[in-house]
C-alpha cells in the first residue's frame, strides 16, 4: 500500500470528503483503482480528441457485461485525467447509489443536461452491438439522449470499447467529434444520432477486420 493510498484512507475515515450533486465520489475511484488494475488493463488510443475541460458527450460501443463501463471509466480517467459519467445505471437501491459513486448516471435528458451544464464528460453507451455477416454492428442510441448535447452545442465524440471479460484486456479507441447539424429540430437530432452511430461503426470496422471476426 502506497503512502498516498494510506493518506487517502485516513482522509476518508475522518469523514472529510464530499460527493457532487449526482453522487460522484472521485476519491473512492482513486482508492479502489489498484484493485481494478488487477483485473482491468486498458489501452486508450485517440485521447487527444477529448477536450481537456468543459462539457462533451462520448458515444461508446457496447456489447454485454459489466467490464466495458469499468474499462471506459478507468481508461479515460488515466488517459485524460477526466472522470466520465457513464449513463445507463439502474435507478434502484442498492445498485444505483453505489454505481453513482463510481460515475454512473441515469439516462434521463434532464440529468444529462445537468451534467453537461456542470462541464462534465458524459458517456452514452449504444445499445448492445451484434454480429451480422461476420461483422460487428454498432447498436443505436435514443436521439432524446443527445438532445441536451445538440441544444447546448456540446461536442459529440465516438468511441469503440474493445476487449473481453475473461482476458481483462481492453482497448478504447476515440475518434474525432462528429459534424454537428446546423439546426436543433427533431430531424437534426435524429441525424446527429445516426452520425454518432456511423462514427462508432467506422471505429469498430477498423478494429475488427474480417479476419478478426472469422477467427
Amino acid at each position: 500500500m502506497t503512502t498516498s493510498t494510506v493518506e487517502l484512507l485516513r482522509h476518508r475515515l475522518s469523514g472529510r470528503y464530499a460527493v457532487d450533486p449526482w453522487g460522484h465520489d472521485p476519491e473512492l475511484i482513486e482508492l479502489i483503482d489498484p484493485l481494478f488494475r488487477l483485473f482491468v488493463r486498458v489501452r486508450v488510443d485517440g485521447a487527444e480528441h477529448l477536450p481537456a475541460d468543459g462539457p462533451a458527450v462520448l458515444v461508446a460501443s457496447r456489447r454485454f457485461g459489466v467490464g466495458e463501463p469499468v474499462a471506459l471509466i478507468r481508461g479515460i480517467s488515466r488517459a485524460s485525467g477526466r472522470h466520465p459519467r457513464v449513463v445507463g445505471l439502474p435507478d434502484l437501491a442498492p445498485a444505483g447509489p453505489v454505481l453513482r459513486r463510481l460515475g454512473g448516471a441515469i439516462d434521463r435528458p434532464e440529468e444529462i443536461a445537468g451534467l453537461l451544464r456542470a462541464g462534465e464528460l458524459v458517456a452514452l453507451p449504444l445499445s448492445p452491438a451484434w454480429r451480422n455477416r461476420q461483422k460487428f454492428r454498432a447498436g443505436h442510441i435514443a436521439p432524446e439522449s443527445l438532445a441536451p448535447a445538440l441544444a447546448m452545442a456540446v461536442p459529440v465524440i465516438p468511441a469503440a470499447v474493445i476487449g473481453g471479460e475473461i482476458t481483462g484486456r481492453w482497448r478504447v479507441v476515440i475518434g474525432q467529434p462528429v459534424r454537428r447539424p446546423v439546426s436543433t429540430s427533431p430531424l437534426a437530432l435524429a441525424e446527429l444520432a445516426e452520425r454518432a452511430r456511423e462514427a462508432v461503426q467506422a471505429l469498430l470496422d477498423e478494429a475488427f477486420p474480417p479476419r478478426w471476426v472469422l477467427g
